[in-house]
């Protein structure tokens, strides 16, 4: 299997994981944007371009690995501020994700 096959299997791993749950969302969008730009070289005006819109505004957030380093108050308002994001993008992110598995679910 070639770099760009595993990166497109791993989309859709994520793309799955994204429709199902919430849980890791900072990382996920950003190995989303991370893919797609290795794709295609850049998101933007891609089926990955709502992960690239995401990841530039949320880019102060923290992610999983950064999370334990964070004070609970920092948390809390982080977590406030993902759950608004994950509200506001849900249609979107929904729809890239199912446009991800039609495209690439038989890589």
């Amino acid at each position: 299997m070639t770099e760009l096959e595993e990166r497109k299997t791993r989309a859709c791993e994520l793309a799955k994981a994204l429709l199902s749950d919430d849980s890791d969302y900072m990382d996920r969008v950003i190995e989303m944007w991370k893919i797609g730009n290795f794709i295609h070289g850049q998101v933007w005006d891609t089926e990955f371009h709502i992960f690239g819109l995401i990841e530039s505004e949320t880019d102060h957030l923290p992610t999983a690995k950064v999370r334990e380093l964070c004070s609970r108050k920092w948390l809390a308002a982080a977590d406030m501020e993902i759950a608004e994001c994950v509200e506001l993008y849900k249609s979107q992110v929904d729809e890239a994700c199912n446009e991800i598995l039609v495209k690439y679910g038989n890589a």
